[in-house]
C-alpha cells in the first residue's frame, strides 16, 4: 500500500459555514508511480449546490446520489494504510474531517498526508501552483477540470511524475517511504458498509419522461373539475420552461391521485398546448420566439412533432377579435405576480442577488429572506435545488423557478 489521491468538489470553501462535499474522487498510486485503482461518486449534499458554474453539477444529478454517510465506511477503507494526497491538501482534509464527523465517525490525530501543490516548489513550480499548470508542466492531461474523478486522476498522474523524477535520489526515497510508513497504521474510522452504490457523473441515468410514470389505466375515480387543478399545476411547473425532477414527479403523482390515465393526461397536454398556441396567434402573427417557445413546451409535454400541426390547425386563419379567439379556448388559471408579492431568492445565481432584489423592489415586489406560506415565489439558481428553502417551498406548494423563469414573469408585467 502507498498513496490515496483524493479530490473533493464542494458547495463552498468552508465546512464551518455548512459547506458540503458534492463529489468524491480517489485514485490509488503505488511507490513506482503505477495507478492501481480509481473510484468516484457524486454526493447528495442535502443542500444547495453552491458554485455550479465551477463544478458543473446539477441538482438533478445528485437527487439519487448517495449521501456521504452512505459511502463513509467504503471511503475510509480505500484510505486505510495509504498516504492521503491532494492538490491543496489542507482544503480537502478540512472537508474530509468535517464529513466524517457529520457521519458519526471521529478521526483522531493528524492524517499522514502529502500536498502535490506544496511539493511543486521542489520541482521548480512554486509552492502554490494551480493543478492545471502543474499538470501541464509534466505533460499530464486533464480533460474535465473541476470534476472530482478527473482531478483526482490528474493529481495521481502528477504524483506519479514526481515519484519517477526522484526514483534515483536516496533522500527522496527516504522521504516517500517515511510517509508510507507513517500512514500504514493510521486508524481511519471503521464502520459497516451500507451497500449503496457509488454513482459517477457518467453513470447518472436520465429520468424517464413523467408521462411514462402515469398508468395507462386510472388508479382512482376522477372527481368533477380536477382538469383545471392539473392544468394549474402544469402551468406553474412550466413558468421557467423547465420541468425539474421534483416537478416531474409531482405531475405524475398528481395525475394518479386525481384519477387520470396517461391518455387523458396526453389530451390535457394537447389542450394546454393548443391554448398557448391560440394566444400566440391572437395577433395573427407567429414570431420566431413564439414558435420556439411552443416547440419547447411541446417537447416538455411529450407531444410528438407530427401531432402538433393537428392541434394548432386553423389558428392562423381564425376570425374575430384577438380576445374572442383567446376566449374560444379554455385557458388555465395562469400564475401571475402582483405588487407586494413576497419573492425569495436562493443559490448562487449568474446575476448578483442584490441586483435582482433591487429590480424586484423597483417593480413593486417584496424580496424576502425565508419561506413562509405567504411567499408567492421561490427563485433558485437551479430549479432542482436541494436547499432547505426549496424543501419548505415544495411542502407549501410554492412554485420554484430559475432565473429565466423570473425573467419571463417580470417580462409579462
Amino acid at each position: 500500500m502507498s498513496f490515496a489521491v483524493v479530490d473533493f468538489e464542494t458547495t463552498g470553501i468552508l465546512p464551518s459555514y455548512h459547506h458540503r462535499v458534492v463529489e468524491v474522487g480517489i485514485t490509488h498510486v503505488e511507490p513506482d508511480g503505477t495507478i492501481s485503482g480509481h473510484w468516484e461518486t457524486l454526493i447528495n449534499p442535502e443542500r444547495d449546490l453552491g458554485p455550479q458554474r465551477i463544478h458543473g453539477i446539477k441538482a438533478a444529478q445528485v437527487v439519487q446520489a448517495p449521501v456521504f454517510s452512505d459511502i463513509a465506511a467504503d471511503f475510509a477503507a480505500l484510505l486505510q494504510g495509504r498516504v492521503f494526497v491532494a492538490h491543496n491538501a489542507s482544503f480537502d482534509l478540512r472537508f474530509l474531517n468535517a464529513e466524517f464527523e457529520r457521519s458519526g465517525y471521529a478521526i483522531w490525530g493528524e492524517i499522514p498526508h502529502l500536498c502535490t501543490m506544496r511539493l511543486g516548489a521542489q520541482f521548480g513550480l512554486g509552492g502554490s501552483v494551480a493543478l492545471a499548470h502543474a499538470c501541464g508542466s509534466f505533460g499530464v492531461e486533464n480533460a474535465l477540470a473541476h470534476s472530482a474523478g478527473a482531478d483526482s486522476l490528474a493529481t495521481a498522474k502528477l504524483l506519479a511524475a514526481y515519484l519517477r523524477t526522484t526514483a534515483e535520489a536516496p533522500a527522496w526515497r527516504d522521504y516517500w517511504f517515511g510517509h508510507i510508513a507513517a500512514a500504514k497504521d493510521f486508524p481511519y474510522p471503521q464502520g459497516r458498509t451500507t451497500g449503496v452504490a457509488w454513482q459517477a457523473r457518467g453513470d447518472v441515468e436520465e429520468e424517464v419522461h413523467f408521462l411514462q410514470r402515469i398508468s395507462v389505466d386510472a388508479k382512482h375515480p376522477r372527481a368533477t373539475g380536477v382538469e383545471a387543478e392539473y392544468l394549474g399545476l402544469l402551468d406553474r411547473c412550466l413558468l421557467d420552461r423547465v420541468i425539474s425532477v421534483s416537478e416531474a414527479r409531482q405531475l405524475a403523482s398528481a395525475a394518479d391521485e386525481l384519477g387520470f390515465s396517461r391518455f387523458e393526461i396526453e389530451d390535457l397536454h394537447a389542450q394546454y398546448y393548443g391554448a398557448l398556441a391560440q394566444v400566440a396567434w391572437a395577433d395573427g402573427v407567429l414570431t420566431d420566439d413564439e414558435e420556439h417557445d411552443l416547440d419547447a413546451v411541446a417537447e416538455l409535454l411529450g407531444i410528438p412533432g407530427v401531432t402538433r400541426p393537428t392541434i394548432t390547425a386553423g389558428l392562423s386563419a381564425s376570425t374575430g377579435s384577438a380576445r374572442e379567439r383567446v376566449d374560444a379556448v379554455p385557458m388555465v388559471n395562469a400564475f401571475t405576480l402582483a405588487p407586494g408579492d413576497l419573492i425569495v431568492l436562493t443559490g448562487e445565481m449568474t446575476r448578483p442577488r442584490s441586483d435582482w432584489e433591487d429590480e424586484l423592489l423597483l417593480l413593486g415586489y417584496a424580496p424576502h429572506t425565508g419561506i413562509t406560506k405567504k411567499v408567492r415565489l421561490l427563485v433558485a439558481a437551479d430549479a432542482d435545488t436541494l436547499s432547505g428553502k426549496a424543501k419548505k417551498a415544495r411542502d407549501y406548494g410554492i412554485p420554484i423557478v430559475d432565473e429565466n423563469g423570473l425573467r419571463r414573469l417580470l417580462g409579462n408585467v
